[in-house]
């Protein structure tokens, strides 16, 4: 078993009581990004198991997305953006058994695939017309 978070700075932290065995049972390197990212005021919004993470494992979600400087891959730690509906980004170590997950984006962030269709379908229209000038009567 791995060094176990510290029980006072847990608390220090605001990890809440029923997260912090979870927690403990992360790899060293996903702790010191999550502690990191505690002591600038990011929060945890829920430990759980299961996808993406193998049932032996678990994920932490945040509130926010993490600081822009600690967003890439560094050293053990892969990170990889995602845009999918359950998370923004996800940092994992190498054997992929435990997770800290980003929020999703927001439907704003992400856009609106009818405006994003309109818009393809008119520049397509645009480029026909032009490629296509001499054969339209």
């Amino acid at each position: 078993m791995g060094r176990r978070i510290c029980w006072r700075k847990a608390i220090c932290l605001g990890i809440p009581v029923e997260f912090q065995e979870r927690i403990s049972l992360f790899p060293v390197e996903l702790r010191e990004l999550l502690e990191a990212e505690l002591e600038t005021g990011n929060s945890i919004v829920g430990v759980e198991r299961g996808f993406p993470a193998a049932p032996c494992g678990a994920y932490v979600i945040l509130a926010r997305v993490v600081q822009p400087a600690r967003r890439k891959s560094e050293g053990s730690i892969a990170f990889v953006e995602r845009n999918n509906l359950q998370c923004s980004g996800e940092f994992t170590t190498l054997d992929r058994q435990f997770f800290v997950l980003e929020p999703p984006r927001s439907a704003s962030e992400i856009g609106n695939m009818d405006a994003i269709r309109e818009e393809l379908i008119a520049r397509e229209k645009a480029s026909d017309e032009a490629r296509f000038r001499d054969t339209y009567y």
